[in-house]
């Protein structure tokens, strides 16, 4: 697999916001929303690195496989 990138949406923007601003036990949501995602791209289950990269927009979801 190779790298995906892809906007978040609206709802995920809203999660990782709360999150960096310190709201505690979000962590758990924004990964299921991630993998609600990955399932509806009909990707496998895989070790993967999750990272988010803040946007004028909002957050890009950006996905790699753990090596």
């Amino acid at each position: 697999m190779d790298t995906l990138i892809w906007q978040a949406d609206p709802e995920l923007c809203a999660l990782l916001r709360s999150y960096y601003q310190g709201e505690a036990g979000l962590w758990p949501t924004i990964i299921a929303r991630v993998e609600q995602e990955l399932r509806a791209r009909q990707l496998p289950p895989a070790p993967r690195y999750v990272r988010f990269r803040r946007t004028n927009d909002g957050y890009l979801v950006e996905i790699r496989p753990a090596q």
